[in-house]
This record gives C-alpha cells, structure tokens and sequence, in this order.
C-alpha cells in the first residue's frame, strides 16, 4: 500500500529543494542626455507570476512609486521583458526611463 504522507512530504521537499526562480524589476529612470542624475531601482525578488503582472501594470502607467507618472509620454516594447518610456520635457528634451523584467541567477562560489 502507498503511505501518501510520505509522497506528499517528498514532493514539497523536491519543491523546495529545487527552488523557485525568483523575478526583480529592475527600473532606470531620468536618463537625459548630457546628464548623470538617473536613479536605478530594483524590487524584492518576486516569482514569475507576480513579477510579470507588475511589469503588465507598469507598462498601463501603474506603480507610480517606483516610475513617477509624467504627460507627454510614449510607451515602447522593446521585448517581452523590456520597455522603454520615452518623456518630452520643457525646451523639447527627451528623458527616457527603462524597466527591464529579469530572472535572478545565483552566482556560485
């Protein structure tokens, strides 16, 4: 006979043994020409799942806290994981921010 105690506690540990890949959204913002005061900002490690709603939200215009809403602007899909905001700014210059999606890897030692 299965003991499926057993199938079950041996599942969740190769879950958790093998881990789950973790997400962060890693947004630049401020880039202007001729410039150095830009802000680079990661999120908490996240999985997939929520990473890739937050980055679908943040593409919509949500989550000002981390890119601060601003007229005047076009929103380019570079990638699946990646866009650009593109800003006009008084005098006709251009500022861009970026928000890229990417897998974290651990790095071995």
């Amino acid at each position: 006979m299965l003991d499926t105690n057993n199938v079950e506690d041996s599942c969740a540990e190769a879950i958790l043994g093998a881990g789950m890949d973790e997400y962060v959204i890693v947004v630049e913002t401020g880039y202007k020409l001729a410039s150095a005061n830009h802000k680079v900002t990661p999120t908490e490690p996240m999985d997939r799942v929520a990473a890739e709603r937050m980055f679908t939200e943040m593409m919509d215009g949500g989550h000002p806290e981390l890119l601060p809403e601003k007229n005047d602007t076009s929103f380019l899909e570079v990638s699946p994981v990646e866009f650009l905001r593109l800003h006009r700014a008084m005098g006709g210059a251009v500022e861009l921010d970026r928000v890229t999606l990417a897998r974290v890897h651990d790095t071995a030692h």
